[in-house]
């Protein structure tokens, strides 16, 4: 009885020691696996240290071209502006202050001459807002400006320049609204935008009307044209750099664009705290430009 006991207590005692010894085993070559791992991940991390100094790296080489492209464009577009305006004003006196007759020839290709000239200062012009806002050197000064007045004077100021050869109308919507907070001479550069577009896809004999809303927070101003529209694909693309379209509301243009207008305007506008968005009803419905700024406190 004795030695049964014993041998049944050895037998445990072995099995014990198998599933131990088994145990161990697989506990060793665990342990190798996540060594193994280990080391691996080490040189994961590692390669992904080198990939980040690398991407880091050629991120501040592309900081440094950028900042470099920027001073460029806005060196060259000063060194450009000069002569192009001295081209304009010669051209001009040419046309118009001419000691002789002009054959009709001549005073086409003069006045081919200022239309090109003009394109590109306003090009010029363009790039150089362009430079300022991205390299965060324009600066905005607002002060009280009563919008009616001003969208008067870009009305005068665009009607007797370019809408009588449209035979455009426009409608002023006069209404008591409050002053709004901005810097003059950005703001008449967004209206001059959104009005100088109104009347280049508007057709001719067509009407441009200028409005506004308030809800004594901030007044919103809209130019409405007649033209020739924006397909709602389209929409989401006018405000953004180079955004010419390829058909509807830039294919009808006579004289294109460069695509950066109504960029340049939502920054501008973005910079004095406001919003501004377009609408459309479709091809050939004509447009409208909305903008918002601040009310004067």
């Amino acid at each position: 009885m004795i030695i049964f006991i014993s041998l049944f207590l050895l037998a445990i005692v072995l099995v014990i020691n198998f599933f131990y010894i088994k145990r161990a085993k697989e506990l060793e070559e665990r342990n190798k696996k996540l060594e193994v791992l280990t080391a691996e991940n080490a040189k994961v991390n590692q390669e992904l240290q080198n990939t980040l100094s690398l991407l880091t790296s050629a991120n501040q080489k592309l900081k440094d071209l950028d900042r470099l492209k920027d001073d460029f464009v806005s060196i060259t577009s000063h060194e450009l502006r000069t002569p192009m305006t001295a081209i304009r004003s010669y051209a001009w006196m040419a046309l118009h202050k001419s000691d002789t007759p002009l054959s009709k020839n001549l005073e086409k290709y003069i006045i081919r001459i200022l239309l090109s000239t003009e394109r590109m200062i306003n090009l010029v012009n363009d790039m150089l807002s362009i430079s300022r806002i991205e390299t965060n050197r324009i600066e905005i000064n607002p002060e009280s400006i009563d919008l009616i007045s001003i969208c008067k004077d870009i009305v005068d100021e665009v009607y007797y320049s370019k809408a009588t050869d449209k035979n455009i109308k426009f409608v002023l919507l006069e209404q008591p609204i409050p002053k709004v907070l901005a810097d003059p001479e950005k703001l008449r550069e967004v209206l001059i935008n959104i009005v100088g577009n109104a009347l280049k896809f508007s057709h001719t004999g067509g009407k441009i009307t200028i409005g506004f809303f308030t809800d004594g927070k901030v007044v919103e101003t809209f130019v409405k044209d007649e033209g020739s529209g924006i397909g709602k694909e389209d929409l989401g693309r006018l405000f953004q750099k180079f955004g010419r379209l390829d058909n509807s509301y830039t294919a009808t243009a006579s004289s294109g664009g460069s695509g950066l207008g109504l960029y340049i305007s939502k920054k501008l506008i973005e910079l004095m705290h406001g919003r501004i968005w377009a609408g459309s009803g479709g091809e050939d419905k004509g447009a409208t430009f909305t903008f918002s700024l601040p009310v004067a406190l």
